[in-house]
């Protein structure tokens, strides 16, 4: 999308598309073929893939659907439950640098307490992103400049920065990779000590710990969805874990060690920001939980433990994984459908479920992992 498609869009002429394209139905070209009985074809294929892009935007946006993305931009962009909590950090009525701002999922949240300065090299991504702070009606808190972060003044009590993680259309974990560049990175805390960095949680432990800092795992409904880079005020632990939405946080205190026994009556399995941030033996020892095997993250308790850290599992049975004898103690148990959970083993959960479903009128979780470097099974029901 070019700076023309967008201010078209915005245009009343432009609402007029979107609500033709959204009143069709039928296949992509179809709705396609129909736009362009009427309208350009570069206008019709913005407009389709607008409303593509906000319905996919839904799960990340309480307004999507009055929103503007382009794909990258949205694929980056950190939602609201994300955005939110990072932002309470940044002190209310502080002036905040938001560099890299994107579509301005981030300005949104920092400007509903801060005043903002939302910077971005690209300026279709700027023309959305005031467009969408003005969606959220804190367009009042934000100024937007179109400018080369590394060329800019470096004046506010706070900053944010979600550099670009994409090399020639391709994701990159390589911190040498990213833009505005590490070195940019290491200038800008330096000069404004009270900075966040929103980083991919792929990047390996040496590139993030490389960075100095205070560093956060967040994930989001069971998803590890980044890595965070505090610094200064900003930075709360060396190194924490944090549940959303409930904000269970965890961080490490000393040398903790879990201890290895066999497995108990509940499988515990900790969220994925707990073992990205190899916390799995604090969370056990906190919670009175242990590890069923010295490399396996899935901890065991005989006590029922509800918490938003991990997942927990009620184990109905428990024997060595082999699918003929799995699938007789499943039909004993009127288990007609599994849904396979694994770590540690090489097998594929898609093939398991569709071996071991039978006509039981019960559904389990099966969870198949190894103790003592043996494959094991365990017919389990969520608690």
């Amino acid at each position: 999308m070019d700076i023309e498609t967008i201010r078209y869009l915005l245009s009343p002429e432009g609402a007029t598309l979107l609500d033709t394209a959204a009143s069709l139905s039928g296949s992509l070209l179809q709705r396609l073929t129909t736009l362009r009985k009427h309208y350009p074809a570069h206008l019709s294929s913005a407009a389709v893939e607008t409303l593509e892009l906000r319905k996919r935007a839904e799960k990340k946006f309480a307004r999507a659907h009055q929103m503007f993305f382009t794909r990258e931009a949205l694929e980056q962009s950190s939602g609201q439950v994300v955005s939110g909590y990072r932002a309470e950090r940044y002190a209310e009525g502080s002036c905040v640098l938001d560099i890299a701002c994107g579509i301005g999922g981030d300005t949104i949240e920092l400007a509903k307490r801060c005043r903002v300065v939302a910077v971005d090299s690209d300026p279709v991504r700027i023309i959305m992103a005031q467009h969408n702070a003005s969606v959220y009606g804190v367009s009042g808190n934000v100024r937007f400049l179109c400018l080369d972060a590394e060329s800019i003044d470096l004046s506010a009590d706070a900053a944010f920065i979600d550099p670009s993680r994409r090399v020639e259309g391709r994701r990159t974990i390589n911190l040498l990779e990213i833009s505005p560049s590490v070195n940019f990175i290491h200038r800008l805390h330096n000069t404004i000590p009270n900075t966040g960095v929103k980083l991919s949680p792929m990047m390996d432990d040496a590139n993030l710990q490389s960075l100095g800092g205070g560093l956060e795992f967040i994930s989001e409904s069971g998803e590890c969805k980044e890595a965070v880079v505090w610094y200064g005020a900003l930075c709360r632990a060396p190194l924490s874990a944090t549940s959303l939405p409930s904000r269970a946080t965890i961080s490490p205190h000393g040398d903790v060690e879990a201890p290895i026994r066999p497995p108990g009556s509940f499988i515990y399995e900790p969220d994925p920001c707990i073992i990205r941030a190899h916390l799995v033996d604090e969370l056990a020892t906190g919670l009175g939980a242990w590890k069923i095997d010295p490399s396996i993250a899935y901890l065991s308790s005989n006590a029922r433990v509800e918490n938003p850290l991990w997942r927990g599992y009620a184990v109905e049975d428990s024997l060595p994984f082999n699918v003929k004898h799995l699938a007789r103690r499943l039909r004993g148990l009127d288990i007609g459908r599994v849904i396979v959970k694994k770590r540690g083993v090489p097998f594929e959960p898609a093939q398991i479920e569709k071996r071991l479903s039978g006509a039981g009128t019960r559904e389990a979780v099966l969870i198949l992992t190894r103790i003592d470097k043996r494959p094991w099974a365990f017919i389990c029901t969520p608690i």
